[in-house]
């Protein structure tokens, strides 16, 4: 077994943009993801799979995606990432997309609150830091989360407790 850098198991999905195109990347990329940590990767069939969450990465194989498809085809994964109530899943996008291509894209992405990172396929001995990043951000969007539900649920004591301590309508 493994020894994990990390103290849990990543639950790591991985998804194939394009299902006519046979993926050898997925081999070489479980081999790498193996020697950061104790990975389990799923292959999942599309986003809307039950088995998506819950998702520390998301992994999507895009080496298909033709470069002049390529801001579409990734504004629309991004709205299918986000579920009403739950904190977005990071990615990291495997592309063979060039920086002129990646560069139209940069103002979309700054103005969006999804984290994702796009890589390209041959690059894999940059997967552990970015790897890191991703899962690091996606640790910070949980715990603003349970943050955010802590005060929620104070707000409403708070609101509670100020009914009990007021005096009924009609007295002084």
């Amino acid at each position: 077994m493994t020894s994990s850098v990390l103290e849990r198991t990543l639950r790591v999905k991985y998804l194939v943009a394009d299902k006519r195109f046979v993926d050898a990347d997925r081999m070489v990329l479980e081999k790498h993801l193996k020697r950061i940590s104790d990975v389990k990767l799923t292959e999942i069939k599309s986003i809307e799979d039950a088995d998506f969450l819950p998702c520390d990465l998301l992994i999507v194989a895009a080496k298909n995606v033709a470069a002049i498809d390529f801001k579409k085809w990734l504004t629309g994964i991004r709205k299918r990432v986000h579920s009403e109530g739950t904190v977005w899943v990071p990615a990291l996008i495997l592309t063979e997309v060039e920086f002129e291509d990646l560069r139209d894209i940069l103002l979309e992405a700054v103005n969006e609150n999804w984290y994702f990172d796009v890589m390209h396929a041959d690059h894999m001995a940059s997967l552990p830091i970015r790897v890191a990043n991703l899962l690091k951000i996606n640790d910070h969007l949980h715990e603003l989360d349970r943050y955010e539900k802590a005060l929620a649920d104070l707000g409403d004591k708070v609101t509670k407790l100020e009914a009990q301590l007021s005096p009924p309508k009609g007295h002084k």
